[in-house]
């Protein structure tokens, strides 16, 4: 039964990292723009357009292969945020459930715990993945 609870937070990472490549992956050609959904103003090394704007690899003014990567991770990381944020309050409410319908029974109250627990792991794997982006910036210098 452990397994399978680990299965679920792990495949919606796995998705959420494997999306941007999917997409790129249908063009039939090279980008030659992509579009910045993301605030990064904090970004003080990269020059990059306001969110909404289209970066093209044409311009000289922008960095646009950085812009649209920083992009691409912030968008990944905010999707694990979310999937791995709603499994997790799931898996509590279910802890929950299991605990308060257990009537003295040891093994459901067990069980409710584990999923509490792993709604924990999960809220902590969310944490991290909303602060890989800035990690990454200080890794590389960004600002």
């Amino acid at each position: 039964m452990k397994k399978s609870i680990l299965i679920i937070p792990i495949a919606v990472v796995m998705f959420s990292l494997a999306m941007p490549v999917m997409t790129l992956a249908a063009q039939d050609e090279p980008a030659t723009k992509c579009i910045i959904s993301e605030d990064l103003s904090g970004y003080t090394n990269i020059a990059c357009p306001v969110a909404g704007n289209d970066c093209d690899f044409d311009n000289t003014s922008y960095d646009c292969a950085m812009c649209c990567t920083v992009n691409t991770i912030l968008k990944a990381t905010n999707w694990i945020f979310l999937g791995v944020m709603t499994i997790s309050a799931i898996m509590a409410i279910l802890g929950g459930y299991f605990i308060l319908t257990a009537g003295g029974n040891a093994e459901q109250v067990t069980k409710g715990r584990d999923y509490i627990r792993n709604s924990i792991i999960g809220l902590a794997v969310a944490l991290l993945a909303n602060a890989i982006p800035a990690i990454v910036r200080n890794v590389l210098g960004l600002g």
